[in-house]
């Protein structure tokens, strides 16, 4: 599976207040991790992006994201490989830093890793 045969779907924040005009309400994990792929994508100029000007950006709590980033990454969660589509890392002041791969971006190989599970 490709980002983009991720579903869509909609999401609020936790005050209610719309993200998006494509954001709802029904919290679907697939489609945060959706909505956070491609807000990612789109900020992301090839140096990363820090997790709290995401979660503004989104409307979702950084845990939040660090969860979903995780799923993302080529990280092993149980028995199944992540897909790599998000590379995470601390940078020098602490900061949690969430890159988009080629992978992420649908330019890269796909390695047949599947999508984790939400």
């Amino acid at each position: 599976m490709t980002p983009a045969d991720a579903p869509a779907a909609d999401v609020h924040d936790g005050h209610d207040r719309e993200v998006e005009d494509e954001v709802g309400d029904d919290g679907d994990m697939a489609a945060q991790a959706r909505f956070a792929l491609e807000t990612l994508a789109e900020l992301d100029g090839g140096n990363g992006v820090s997790l709290p000007r995401l979660a503004k950006r989104t409307g979702l709590r950084v845990s939040v994201l660090l969860r979903l980033y995780t799923l993302m990454s080529d990280a092993r969660v149980g028995d199944v490989q992540g897909p790599g589509w998000v590379r995470l890392h601390v940078d020098e002041d602490g900061r949690w830093i969430a890159k988009i791969t080629l992978a992420g971006r649908g330019d890269g190989p796909d390695d047949g890793a599947a999508e984790p599970t939400p």
